[in-house]
């Protein structure tokens, strides 16, 4: 029996062959992109994005087929076949359940990226009653096992963080999102500023502000009535010294 991966190549019409040593083959650029122009530059990340976008299936499909020499992808039809119903269709809420049975343990954030590339869910929320079909739930399948790859080179935890922001700016409003994009503008007008000097040029009173040294209020309010005091006896000293002839 062909793969699924094998199944979609005949519906492309290209040889399955070919096709896996085509998807692994990154696009190679006319010229070093140090040498391009901006134009040029912009054409060829189009390329790449568009080829990403449109190859998906493709390579869930492919890992699918080439993981635990294709156990993973029997695995995924005996599940399927196990909890599909009349219309051999399964709910978007059975995804998790059927994942952990194939020895997957999942965060709400994975599953919430799994099912948003299948329209099942809504804002940061999933929609349970979304169905999916066979070739959705084996494409899903192979999504979830490229993302746990992805964790040889990021850190879960640095994934988990990005996405649940990516999330939370979903659900945002409108008015939410004209705030904020007024305080990241009001945030670029500032000038640069070093957090030694509180963006001042360094003088005798730069240490001297508050919440500079990091410690406790009360021990912070006597280091600088301490320091102030020195500060200034510094500067009377200086003001009585006549400068040399």
């Amino acid at each position: 029996m062909p793969s699924a991966f094998e199944q979609l190549c005949q519906q492309r019409n290209v040889v399955p062959e070919e096709w896996r040593k085509s998807l692994a083959t990154p696009i190679i650029a006319e010229k070093c992109l140090i040498d391009m122009t901006d134009d040029e530059l912009e054409e060829h990340y189009r390329r790449v994005k568009e080829r990403a976008e449109n190859t998906q299936e493709d390579r869930a499909l492919l890992v699918l087929e080439r993981t635990q020499e294709g156990r993973l992808e029997r695995q995924a039809m005996k599940a399927f076949s196990q909890n599909h119903g009349e219309e051999e269709k399964i709910l978007a809420d059975q995804v998790p359940e059927m994942l952990e049975g194939m020895k997957y343990e999942l965060s709400n954030n994975e599953v919430h990226f799994l099912l948003s590339k299948f329209g099942a869910t809504q804002g940061c929320d999933m929609t349970p009653e979304a169905e999916l079909s066979l070739p959705q739930w084996l494409w899903l399948v192979g999504e979830c096992q490229i993302l746990k790859e992805t964790y040889k080179h990021i850190r879960q935890e640095e994934w988990e963080r990005q996405y649940e922001e990516y999330v939370r700016k979903l659900g945002r409003t409108e008015e939410e999102v004209a705030k904020e994009k007024e305080t990241e503008e009001n945030k670029s007008k500032r000038k640069p500023k070093w957090w030694w000097t509180h963006g001042e040029k360094a003088s005798q009173h730069s240490g001297l502000e508050k919440f500079a040294w990091g410690m406790q209020p009360d021990i912070e309010e006597k280091l600088l009535e301490q320091m102030e005091q020195f500060a200034d006896g510094r500067l009377q000293d200086s003001a009585s010294v006549e400068p040399s002839a």
